[in-house]
């Protein structure tokens, strides 16, 4: 035998642990080999020392202790006694499996939780602001480009007309109390007048839209009202 083989056997051969084939080639060994005998030798001294020392009585809390966990142990292990082998394995990979994510699971709902915590209260904040903001209607009011060559007498007539996308008359309507609207020679005059009114469109959101102007139709001018 070489010296890593009997070095590797020197503690069980101290120990007469081995078959007696295998101690007598170390025997032999250590015969002719001085620094395996050596070495065997400190190994006997060390069983002797350790023999040698007193023996110490362990606590009594601690046999206590030791004793409940071998009653919950028994316990465990009677109490998976009449599963089936697969439903063993099953239960034991599942132990495997969870107890080395147990503590990362349980530190990254632990966060989520804060993190959640944290966020929460800036989202009421946007809302509540958002809520006290009052929105506003970016629009324009048509704007009075032109009109044909028709006149009116010394009366003024007013109405409400309404306009397209475009700015083109689409109706008119008249406010109570006007006496002309009685007059077919007046309302064919005002309706050939808003035929030819050229309007340049009101917009909403910068997009042209439809619309509803008040319009006084004087001699001498046009007053336009949104």
């Amino acid at each position: 035998m070489d010296c890593y083989r009997v070095r590797r056997s020197l503690a069980a051969y101290c120990d007469d642990a081995l078959s007696p084939e295998l101690r007598q080639d170390i025997r032999s060994h250590l015969a002719g080999c001085r620094s395996c005998g050596a070495r065997s030798q400190q190994y006997v001294r060390a069983r002797a020392a350790l023999r040698a020392l007193p023996a110490l009585a362990p606590p009594q809390n601690l046999l206590v202790s030791l004793r409940v966990l071998a009653s919950r142990e028994k316990a465990r292990r009677e109490a998976g006694v009449g599963l089936p082998l697969w439903a063993v394995r099953a239960r034991l990979w599942m132990d495997g499996m969870m107890r080395p994510v147990a503590l990362p699971l349980a530190g990254g709902l632990l966060s989520a939780i804060v993190l959640f915590a944290l966020v929460v209260p800036n989202f009421a904040f946007h809302r509540n602001a958002a809520l006290a903001d009052v929105p506003t209607v970016l629009s324009t009011e048509p704007i009075f480009v032109g009109m044909g060559p028709f006149g009116f007498g010394d009366d003024e007539v007013t109405v409400d007309v309404t306009l397209d996308s475009q700015g083109r008359f689409v109706e008119y309507s008249t406010p109570k109390g006007q006496a002309w609207v009685k007059d077919p020679g007046v309302r064919r005059s005002v309706e050939n007048t808003l035929l030819f009114t050229q309007f340049s469109p009101g917009t909403r959101f910068g997009k042209p839209a439809s619309s509803t102007v008040r319009i006084n139709l004087r001699r001498s001018r046009i007053d336009v009202r949104g």
